[in-house]
């Protein structure tokens, strides 16, 4: 669904705010309903009722916090940015990352997601990507979101910020579980501190 209106940088932000704190599949289900029953333009949502944006994205929960947020979102894009987001995502990496974050609901995490849909070197940094990296000893076991993600970009080369989380979150996944991780079988246990432990 994010391919094929990834022309959009308003629409791909929209997907990745209602996929916070939810599964992919809600948060699509949530985008399709919010289509459907307003419509998805910065000119729709700016004036859109607060009670309906809700009731359409019920399905990816916090929807009283993210309906305000979006209708909020598009306001301010609407009225700094023409209804534009490109705009920022012209800007240097660094200028375009800070100001991205302060739009309503857009941490550092929402930020590095949309700049690497739309190419730019940057490395998103997601509960999986996390502890996979600390895991293996890539950061330290206390580091943050910026530290981790610093750490990360000097490790890879450039090319491939895009793919790094892609590969750890399905890594996670599959055997650096939060959870009962299976070391055992793990492809990577023999570089890996943490398996070497258990």
């Amino acid at each position: 669904m994010v391919n094929e209106e990834s022309h959009d940088p308003f629409r791909v932000l929209i997907v990745i705010i209602l996929s916070q704190s939810c599964t992919d599949i809600a948060a699509i289900k949530a985008y399709r309903t919010l289509e459907e029953q307003i419509g998805i333009t910065v000119n729709t949502l700016a004036h859109a009722n607060i009670r309906e944006i809700s009731n359409s994205i019920r399905s990816a929960g916090l929807q009283r916090q993210k309906s305000k947020a979006l209708r909020q979102l598009a306001r301010i894009i609407s009225q700094k940015y023409t209804g534009d987001l490109s705009e920022i995502l012209h800007k240097p990496i660094s200028d375009a990352r800070d100001e991205l974050q302060t739009l309503p609901k857009v941490g550092p995490k929402t930020a590095d997601v949309l700049l690497s849909i739309y190419g730019k070197p940057t490395i998103s940094v997601d509960t999986h990507v996390e502890r996979v990296s600390k895991r293996l000893a890539l950061t330290h076991p206390k580091a943050k979101y910026e530290k981790i993600r610093a750490d990360l970009m000097q490790l890879f080369d450039l090319n491939d910020y895009g793919n790094v989380p892609l590969l750890f979150m399905a890594h996670g996944r599959k055997y650096c579980k939060a959870i009962g991780p299976l070391c055992a079988t793990c492809p990577v246990r023999q570089l890996c501190p943490y398996a070497a432990k258990t």
